[in-house]
């Protein structure tokens, strides 16, 4: 697919996805919307890839809607139930359904859409330079894409409400210390921080074992049956020790050299989670 308003690359196994409209701090157009589900599900299907990493072009992450241009679905994004075009409407269950971790690196203001668009990512990291803001009440309108429910999860109840009815911005320090990120770094190590934590997953861990794992991180989230959740777990763990992941995790431990990881995503899952 050729992209016009993100960038999508791929080496080392690792797909970096680039927000990229600089000269528009990468407002969110509908058209970006549906390029970056777009990507996330060639990344996501491509056996090669093993990690993702999502970053914006030029000085800002996403601030927020293009409240000017392209605000419209693409011509062929459909609509979906309440009236949202398609490709918003089923944003967060495209990124809940996606095998790979993706981590996100805020190399700048990330405001609106640019925050919410993220939360149901796995791992999120800030440059120093880094604002976020869940803007939304000052502009007189309610946060979207699940965030109401996403947020509270990541930060707490408290911290949920105070971001979302105050709409501040936050400093990328505050944003840490309210857990909404996991680390802060100077502006020029952003990115290869996001690269070394995105190789670290790429080469050290089973892809088939992360995704298996991930699986459980989410759907235990919306389970309220210990016993339920103990048996899938426990499942999913007696699968795993039957396939060739585990003789490599222990070979190349014992050898002390790297694994060379035999199993594949997609491929290798387990037939009901491909």
């Amino acid at each position: 697919m050729e992209y016009k308003e993100i960038l999508l690359e791929k080496a080392e196994h690792i797909a970096t996805i680039t927000l990229n409209r600089p000269e528009k701090l990468n407002t969110y157009t509908m058209t970006m919307g549906a390029e970056l589900m777009a990507a996330l599900r060639e990344a996501d299907s491509d056996p090669e890839v093993r990690v993702m990493v999502l970053t914006g072009a030029g000085k800002a992450f996403c601030a927020g809607m293009d409240m000017s241009g392209d605000t419209s679905a693409p011509p062929d994004a459909g609509e979906a139930e309440g009236g949202l075009p398609e490709a918003a409407a089923s944003t967060v269950k495209v990124i809940f359904s996606l095998r790979k971790p993706v981590i996100v690196a805020y190399n700048g203001a990330a405001v609106g859409v640019g925050v919410t668009m993220t939360l149901p990512f796995d791992i999120r990291i800030a440059a120093e330079s880094a604002r976020l803001s869940m803007v939304f009440v000052r502009r007189g309108l309610i946060p979207e894409l699940a965030s109401p429910w996403l947020l509270p999860r990541i930060v707490g109840i408290s911290r949920a409400a105070e971001l979302l009815y105050t709409g501040r911005m936050l400093s990328a320090r505050e944003a840490l210390e309210f857990g909404l990120v996991s680390r802060v770094v100077p502006d020029e190590e952003l990115m290869p921080t996001a690269l070394e934590m995105a190789r670290e997953i790429a080469v050290n861990c089973s892809p088939v074992n992360v995704a298996l794992t991930k699986r459980m991180l989410y759907d235990f989230l919306a389970e309220n049956d210990v016993e339920k959740v103990e048996r899938i777990n426990h499942e999913l763990l007696a699968w795993t020790m039957t396939q060739p992941d585990v003789m490599e995790g222990v070979l190349s431990y014992l050898q002390k050299r790297p694994p060379e990881w035999p199993m594949k995503v997609p491929d290798d899952l387990p037939d009901h989670l491909k």
